[in-house]
């Protein structure tokens, strides 16, 4: 679009602030294509992530529940995570996670859109994934993180879509999921 070129800017120099296990953070100075002028912001590169929003063959939506440290709260949520660096295949890693987090595993997953969480400081897509008729694997392969502690809950879509629309479920993500799935899942239960 012609308006695009009105609004972009243009990184003139990129430096590494600092990194992590999760992120990079980086200080860009910015200039803008139009006006010329430069301004200072910091940006945070994340690997990709997948979430899963997973649906046992009697309809209920598999949730975890865990403790998340940048809220200090016990959050409701659906399983995801990033994508792994040797991972090229996002389903594979949307498989993965959600073995990882919930034990489940399934034949039948559906790619859902993809967007950007955070495109004012983050680089980085979600993309999501809807897995229908999950089950315990014959041979378990993926465990959590030895620091997760998850509990899992399970619900009908109902009572779901009721948890995101008042605030039960309150990770962004996970809320976002679930609405993404409902089309569908609304479908196969009429």
């Amino acid at each position: 679009m012609d308006s695009d070129k009105k609004i972009r800017h243009r990184i003139t120099k990129q430096t590494e602030v600092f990194s992590c296990r999760i992120f990079r953070t980086f200080e860009n100075e910015l200039n803008h294509v139009e006006t010329q002028q430069t301004i200072q912001v910091y940006t945070l590169k994340f690997s990709d992530w997948v979430n899963v929003i997973p649906v046992t063959p009697d309809g209920q939506i598999v949730l975890v529940r865990q403790h998340r440290f940048g809220t200090d709260t016990v959050t409701l949520e659906t399983p995801g995570g990033a994508v792994d660096p040797q991972e090229k295949d996002l389903t594979m890693a949307a498989l993965r996670e959600l073995e990882e987090e919930t034990g489940l595993t399934t034949n039948r997953i559906l790619s859902l859109p993809g967007m950007y969480p955070n495109p004012a400081i983050q680089g980085n897509r979600i993309t999501y994934f809807l897995a229908l008729n999950v089950a315990p694997p014959e041979k378990r392969e993926h465990f959590p993180d030895p620091f997760e502690r998850l509990e899992i809950v399970t619900m009908p879509l109902a009572e779901a879509l009721h948890a995101v629309r008042t605030g039960q479920i309150n990770h962004a993500l996970a809320a976002l999921g679930i609405l993404l799935a409902e089309p569908y899942l609304s479908r196969s239960q009429a």
